[in-house]
């Protein structure tokens, strides 16, 4: 029999309070009955700290600033720039005038170099017959004198050379002595043309042949023997003993001009290369200048013509002429170092056109005209002022534009990254910009 219930045995079920549950407990539930042997239905539950959580990620935090600061820093550094874009003075000329340049410098006058190409070519040609020739080689020295006062030397003074040949001046002579110029003795000397005393090939001399003037070793003239000397400063040509072919004129002359053409091309390809930098060489002051060697029999009715070619042409330092032009053409020039930036277009041609076809190494000045429309840029000192920035903050800024306004129209910084106030303490690592202005 059922058991029966009465309600007073029915109790409600209390309002107890639950245990407070703090947050570093754990709580583990006691296992449930298994309904069968094979399975678990224990499931812990767990309550994580919250303190040590937040605390985590409070440091995980913090090395993530870190390394974004860090990071920060390391690009900027690695991609920081200093960069001054400059705008120089620019001033455009138009010349068409007339300007004399000294070999010797000159207080105010614009000086030049010359540079001398040679190059010897030959051909072929038939020959019409044969003829003996008995010739003496001519040539130019340059006479030299150490010690001061001028010596005059008589026609036919003798001048020897290492091997014992002899030359002879055609015309009598006076040598110019020494002067003290800056505190140095500079010597003095005087060009004359000489000849060989007998015929023969063996006194075609090379250039830079060194003579000396033995009738003052003779005359026990040691004083002056030691203080004059020669050189000659371009080959002595001419010089032949024996036969040699005959050639038609007409033939001969068209050979040679075809010859003379060549060695003027091979010239004018080796200046390109053989002009020093920082030198200006113009092409209407070129100057060519032609030797007949002497011809050599080739085979049994062939003769080998030869010639000799001399290219001279005279050199301008760029910073000179550049500074010389606008000496000349600028009323307001400040005698600041410019540039022209780029000599296409300047059209130079001498006075006396015989010039370009003259030894240009026997003329003491030239004459010339430029044509053209050169700009002038004025130039800075670049590596002062690097100097002058290197480590200053940017207020420095309007006081170095000051120092350099004479050569420098305006200059603009820029720095990355944007927060940078200071110029890099190595002024190689500021990058300079310049921007020529446009006048036109």
């Amino acid at each position: 029999m059922a058991q029966k219930w009465n309600l007073q045995d029915i109790r409600p079920i209390e309002n107890r309070p639950r245990p407070s549950i703090r947050p570093h407990d754990t709580i583990i539930t006691q296992p449930r009955p298994q309904l069968h042997d094979d399975v678990d239905d224990t499931e812990p539950i767990t309550i994580e700290d919250g303190n040590k959580t937040r605390r985590t990620h409070y440091i995980w935090g913090g090395v993530l600033a870190t390394l974004v600061v860090v990071g920060s820093l390391v690009l900027s550094v690695v991609f920081a720039e200093t960069t001054i874009t400059i705008k120089p003075h620019v001033r455009d000329l138009n010349i068409n005038a007339q300007f004399e340049a000294f070999r010797e410098r000159r207080e105010g006058a614009l000086t030049y170099e010359i540079l001398t190409l040679e190059t010897t070519g030959e051909k072929q040609v038939k020959a019409s017959g044969e003829k003996m020739v008995k010739e003496q080689a001519k040539g130019t020295i340059e006479i030299v004198k150490t010690t001061p006062g001028a010596e005059r030397l008589i026609k036919n003074t003798r001048f020897k050379s290492p091997d014992g040949l002899i030359f002879r001046i055609e015309e009598s002579v006076v040598v110019p002595g020494s002067v003290t110029k800056d505190g140095k003795d500079v010597p003095g000397s005087i060009r004359a043309a000489v000849f060989a005393e007998t015929v023969g090939e063996q006194y075609n001399l090379a250039a830079g042949t060194r003579f000396t003037v033995p009738g003052f070793e003779e005359s026990k003239l040691t004083d002056l023997f030691k203080a004059i000397y020669a050189t000659n400063p371009e080959p002595f040509t001419g010089g032949f003993d024996g036969p040699q072919f005959i050639v038609d004129s007409t033939e001969l002359g068209t050979a040679r001009q075809e010859l003379q053409i060549s060695l003027r091309n091979q010239l004018l390809e080796r200046i390109k290369n053989e002009r020093p930098a920082g030198f200006v060489a113009f092409e209407g002051s070129y100057a060519f200048t032609y030797s007949e060697l002497p011809t050599v029999n080739f085979g049994d009715d062939l003769v080998t013509i030869k010639e000799q070619a001399v290219l001279q042409v005279p050199l301008f330092k760029t910073g000179e002429f550049a500074a010389f032009i606008a000496e000349q053409s600028i009323p307001t020039y400040n005698e600041n170092p410019v540039r022209i930036e780029t000599y296409e277009g300047m059209l130079f041609s001498y006075t006396d056109p015989n010039k370009n076809a003259a030894v240009l190494a026997n003329e003491p000045s030239l004459t010339f005209t430029i044509v053209g429309r050169p700009r002038i840029i004025w130039e800075y000192d670049e590596a002062k002022l690097r100097a002058d920035l290197a480590g200053k903050s940017k207020t420095v800024i309007p006081s170095i534009q000051t120092a350099y306004s004479s050569a420098i129209e305006s200059f603009t910084v820029s720095m990355k990254p944007f927060y940078r106030r200071s110029f890099p303490e190595n002024g190689n690592d500021i990058r300079l910009i310049e921007e020529v202005a446009d006048t036109n």
